[in-house]
């Protein structure tokens, strides 16, 4: 018994040892889920709807969804997160992420996924409200993927199009993760 155990150890490390990078690498990505979940919010004491990084290391904040939007009001904060969670999993997927820029579509402004620096915006992230000012979100989002800020965007608030770089692995592996 122990030594068909110890085969069975053998033959599954010498396949696993043979399984190419590229594999590795999109089981690694897959493990990567955009969620929208309740986040506790500090600063009203609410829980609030908020776009999340799901990683092995635990719960990444991104956007916190606090603001009504759309004739009407008809966008809760929770229908928004809903729908901007899974913009930010395919562009995540498709390896547009690493790029974000602002843009306007159907005469709305936008934040936005490209392939490259100056490229067409490839997934549409947020649209923004027209009260919102894109190059502040953009720039705190920017922020928030670098690194560079601790907390998640509090949306509730003829522009240029600017495009900042973001490193998505090195954000996943050092952003702090939220307790349950």
């Amino acid at each position: 018994m122990m030594r068909q155990l110890i085969v069975t150890v053998l033959t599954t490390s010498a396949i696993a040892a043979t399984i190419p990078f590229f594999a590795q690498t999109t089981h690694a990505q897959s493990e990567v889920k955009f969620i929208c979940s309740d986040g506790f919010d500090r600063a009203s004491g609410q829980r609030l709807p908020t776009t999340y990084a799901w990683t092995e290391r635990g719960k990444i904040a991104i956007i916190r969804w606090s603001k009504k939007w759309g004739s009407g009001q008809n966008f809760t904060p929770q229908r928004r997160c809903e729908e901007v969670s899974p913009r930010f999993q395919e562009a995540f997927n498709n390896g547009t992420l690493n790029f974000i820029t602002n843009g306007r579509m159907n005469d709305l402004p936008v934040i936005c996924a490209a392939n490259e620096d100056k490229g067409a915006c490839q997934t549409q992230l947020i649209t923004l409200r027209p009260e919102d000012k894109p190059l502040q979100i953009l720039s705190q989002l920017k922020d928030i993927l670098n690194g560079k800020s601790t907390g998640p965007i509090q949306h509730s608030s003829g522009t240029p199009q600017v495009y900042y770089q973001v490193d998505m692995k090195t954000f996943l592996s050092t952003a702090p993760v939220e307790e349950e």
